[in-house]
């Protein structure tokens, strides 16, 4: 008796959503009563006019639900007759339905029973906007919202909260009721009938003109009743099982569910506190979910847990790919024992984290014919190209999605590419978190990239203040204010600065002898290498302080690996590679000490009133009156002040008569402001004008040419061009008609490279 009260209990709970949100979904706007018949579904099943249906309604009278037919609910009836429910008791061992434990009969029975009701049309192409689309928008993901609530649900259990210690009372919620009809299969452009028996290899596809429920095929569609609407089905519906109940159920995948599990938790669902606390005399009611990994709850029956989001619960689902235990146990020897892990209890989080996020797919239920098609992505986000169906084995239909076991675990996209060691050494979890972190990751798998990428030790990173926190697998930095965890964007450029996307027909290997220069994956920065050292550009450029006392700006580095897109290096600088400093134009603008080698070409801009005390006007655009309309990005091309105080000697700088530099660096003499000034403008060239994307180096994508300098006029009409050349072991420039000038080869031809400009030292004036 107490059972029975319970089950009626259960029942008006259930009702509770239904009444709560159906207001909310619409959905009682658009699947109206069927035209006026005299009898309910319970009638129409008893009546023997369209088969014997005594079994099923002895059972539904059992669970409670005979109300409901009777005409209490507005539903509709996936019907078994005697036949097929004698076949499935005989296959269960049940000498009647009346030997079925009383919860199994109910969740058997509910699954039978759907919310609102549908006829064939509304099943073969379910609508969750309802009626109000067009012919078009009815053809836009035609037959994909597959899934449909029913009354089966586990009861709520009682559960202990390993965080809190706690007893605490766990909903289950109801189970989706596929509905396979010919046109999802037609959506996907996949076989209907090859693709259903795969996962039903009991069934028979028989839906080419409708469609297949679950394990069943249709009988017979959409007979009337007055509330509802009864398709016969030729096998008892099986309930399907949450993904994660299923695989927990098997001993051989327990190693995936454990790991899953360490991403696990209880979260209380407000709705549900809400509506039940005061029936079930709690507080709080829970539902468990795996948060933490980009929300894939595969032990929640809806993919929303929200009421109201029906479009989302009719249509996604998870498709996961479960490694055997035995395949995980191979995976770990053959890659994370290699990086120093000594079990796979040791393995950091989020390693785990991103190789179980590559064996699911988040957004669909997927058949064998999509796997095979190699256009899916994980959950991560990267490309899921590893799966080999030769080991795929127990295809499980699941009420949330699908899963396919697996014997045997490739190495995934992501972990084919140069960060593979990122995620398998354990001594480089540091920089694993700053990928991580950054959400730049999954470029690193893009197709046709070609990366070399430089990995920072724990130590370098300490070095800049920045400290591994294992716990929470984030960074943090010191600051004035004690440590804070770093920000997405900080972590974004120390990833940047640490990689370089290599164009096509170049190499990936960093040479051993010889010059490179490589533009970092941070805009305008750059590595160079000499003779088997690497610096930054930002390193580099300290030499031209007189008082830099940092003379070892080149390290070693050490090949780790050569990947399928790349190599990975580490490298010896006692720290991380940083940006260089966007204040160029002020350190020239403000030049006053004559040990800078462009001291002298600073002090010609000041007597020209190209430079203030603040800035350097040619790093700026300026219109026919010198007036500054804009900033832009410049390449300057600089004399040295050898050549410089040589050129004023000769009287062969335009706008400076009887000029020279005193012993304290002063520039003495007589000058034309505005000649000098059109003058000096010609060392001077915009990116923007000359519609360039890099900054001139030996090998860059700026080619010998032409180039248009901020020079407006001269003398004799209008402003030379600057024709620059690399012959590939030099560079060089001269304006149109002028003396050819040498970048000095004191500094390798490396540009020294900012933000904002850059610029090269030549041994003449133009």
């Amino acid at each position: 008796m107490k059972k029975a009260t319970f089950l009626r209990k259960m029942f008006w709970l259930m009702l509770i959503p239904f009444l709560a949100f159906a207001c909310d979904d619409k959905m009682d706007e658009h699947y109206e009563v069927p035209d006026w018949v005299p009898a309910s579904a319970w009638e129409v099943l008893q009546s023997g006019e369209n088969g014997n249906y005594s079994i099923f309604l002895e059972g539904v009278e059992l669970a409670g639900y005979r109300p409901m037919l009777e005409g209490q609910s507005l539903l509709t009836v996936m019907a078994p007759d005697d036949t097929a429910f004698k076949t499935y008791l005989e296959s269960k061992g049940y000498a009647s339905i009346k030997d079925m434990p009383a919860d199994e009969l109910k969740k058997l029975i509910g699954f039978h029973l759907m919310y609102y009701s549908y006829n064939t049309d509304n099943l073969i192409n379910f609508r969750p906007k309802g009626s109000t689309e067009t012919d078009e928008e009815k053809e836009i993901n035609a037959g994909l919202y597959y899934k449909h609530r029913t009354y089966s649900a586990n009861e709520p259990t009682t559960e202990t909260d390993p965080v809190t210690g706690e007893n605490i009372l766990v909903y289950h919620q109801e189970r989706f009721l596929p509905v396979f009809s010919h046109l999802y299969f037609n959506s996907k452009k996949i076989n209907a009938k090859e693709n259903y028996e795969y996962f039903f290899p009991q069934s028979t596809w028989n839906g080419d003109a409708g469609f297949n429920v679950a394990n069943a095929s249709v009988k017979e569609y959409g007979i009337k009743a007055n509330n509802g609407y009864i398709h016969v089905v030729d096998q008892v519906l099986e309930p399907l099982e949450t993904i994660y109940t299923e695989l927990r159920n098997k001993e051989e995948y327990s190693t995936f569910i454990k790991l899953f599990d360490t991403y696990g938790g209880y979260e209380e669902d407000a709705t549900l506190t809400n509506l039940y606390k005061e029936s079930y005399g709690v507080d709080a009611i829970y539902l468990y979910k795996h948060t933490n990994l980009n929300n894939t709850n595969i032990a929640c029956e809806w993919i929303s847990t929200s009421y109201t989001d029906f479009e989302k619960n009719s249509k996604e689902a998870y498709t996961v790919f479960a490694p055997t235990n035995e395949a995980f146990s191979s995976f770990f020897n053959d890659f994370w024992k290699k990086g120093g892990y000594a079990s796979l209890e040791e393995v950091d989080k989020t390693a785990i984290n991103e190789v179980l996020q590559q064996y699911i797919y988040s957004k669909d239920l997927v058949f064998p014919e999509e796997i095979k098609s190699g256009l899916l992505v994980s959950a991560s986000g990267s490309a899921i190209d590893n799966i080999d169906f030769s080991s795929v084995k127990e295809p499980m239909m699941c009420v949330n999605g699908a899963v396919y076991g697996m014997d045997e675990m490739k190495l995934p996209a992501f972990l084919q590419s140069v960060l593979s060691p990122v995620y398998r050494n354990m001594d480089m979890r540091t920089f694993m978190y700053a990928i991580d972190g950054s959400g730049l990751k999954n470029n690193y798998t893009l197709a046709g990239t070609n990366y070399i990428l430089l990995v920072p030790t724990k130590e370098q990173f300490e070095a800049n203040n920045i400290y591994t926190v294992y716990v929470t697998r984030t960074l943090e930095q010191e600051s004035e204010d004690g440590r804070i965890t770093m920000s997405a964007s900080a972590l974004s450029e120390i990833a940047n600065m640490h990689t370089a996307n290599i164009v096509t027909g170049e190499s990936n290997q960093l040479p051993t002898e010889g010059v490179r220069v490589i533009p970092t994956q941070c805009s305008w920065n750059f590595w160079f290498i000499k003779d088997g050292k690497i610096t930054t550009n930002a390193l580099y450029n300290l030499q031209l302080n007189p008082q830099n006392t940092n003379t070892d700006i080149f390290s070693t580095f050490t090949k780790v690996s050569d990947e399928k897109n790349g190599t990975v290096y580490q490298f010896g600088y006692n720290g991380l590679f940083e940006e260089a400093s966007q204040d160029i134009t002020r350190d020239i603008a403000i030049c006053a000490n004559k040990e800078y080698e462009y001291h002298h070409f600073s002090q010609l801009l000041k007597k020209a009133g190209l430079a203030t005390n603040e800035m350097l006007l040619p790093a700026y655009q300026l219109d026919e009156n010198d007036n500054i309309i804009g900033p832009a990005r410049y390449i300057a091309f600089i004399p040295t002040n050898e050549a410089i105080e040589k050129s004023l000697a000769e009287n062969r700088i335009p706008g400076c008569v009887d000029a020279s530099f005193g012993s304290d660096g002063e520039l003495l003499g007589s000058f034309d402001e505005k000649q000098l000034k059109e003058y000096l403008k010609s060392y001077f060239l915009t990116l923007s004008t000359n519609n360039l994307s890099t900054y001139p180096y030996i090998g860059s994508s700026m080619k010998s040419g032409k180039y248009i300098t901020q020079q407006t006029s001269t003398e004799s009409g209008n402003a030379p061009a600057l024709i620059y050349t690399d012959n590939g072991s030099s560079l060089s420039v001269q304006l149109e008609g002028g003396n050819v000038c040498h970048v000095i080869p004191k500094y390798n031809y490396f540009p020294f490279a900012y933000e904002d400009g850059c610029f090269h030292l030549i041994d003449d004036t133009l």
